[in-house]
């Protein structure tokens, strides 16, 4: 049997759809998402992420928990639709971007709602994020918030006020955290967007986020 061909130390026994190599058990679980841009079929990326919910949803992360308390029980049922359209924007840019991954989504969503603050305060500034990937998310939500935001002339769609625009923003950064891993090159978040927001996913009645 060949080595690994990432530390030419073990057997490779697992087959990487990402090195289109057989790498062995150690490599495969130390380097995902870290050095390994892991696609989300891979078997072993499943298996590792369904053992982390298991393992979240045992032991809950207390400061996430903290920052939750801030939504009622009927958070998501007043803004689902909000959240959906921003889901959904998420997922059509990740078809533009597909290097993106849950830290910048989570940046953007926290560079959008600093932007909102100073709006409600009267002092509107733009506090983009970092990064060519991140700014261009960023626009693509502005835009989307400004036209959730705009006032309908013929009185049929309901406007989203900025406090409401703020919240959902907060809300849906404690949703990508918690459906996020450590792992700098983590996309359990946006895999589950890409999935459940896509312009072929079956339609939504309500936004089905996770949170703690």
């Amino acid at each position: 049997m060949a080595l690994c061909p990432l530390c030419s130390e073990r057997p490779g026994k697992r087959y990487c759809p990402a090195k289109d190599v057989q790498i062995c058990a150690v490599c495969c679980g130390t380097k995902r998402e870290v050095e390994i841009d892991c696609p989300a079929p891979c078997p072993y990326l499943k298996a590792s992420r369904l053992y982390e919910m298991e393992k979240e949803r045992r032991i809950p992360d207390p400061v996430l928990a903290v920052k939750v308390q801030k939504f009622d029980n009927g958070f998501v049922e007043r803004n689902h639709q909000s959240m959906d359209a921003v889901c959904m924007a998420v997922a059509e840019e990740r078809l533009n971007a597909p290097w993106l991954v849950d830290t910048d989504v989570i940046e953007v969503y926290k560079a959008l709602a600093v932007t909102m603050r100073t709006l409600s305060s009267g002092i509107y500034y733009e506090s983009l994020p970092e990064g060519p990937a991140r700014i261009s998310l960023f626009h693509r939500l502005k835009a989307l918030l400004d036209e959730l935001m705009k006032p309908d002339p013929g009185g049929n769609l309901r406007t989203v006020k900025v406090s409401e625009a703020i919240d959902v923003l907060d809300f849906l950064t404690v949703a990508a955290e918690a459906n996020s891993s450590v792992r700098p090159r983590s996309r359990r978040y946006i895999d589950w967007v890409s999935e459940m927001f896509s312009r072929d996913a079956p339609a939504q009645q309500s936004s089905g986020l996770i949170i703690p």
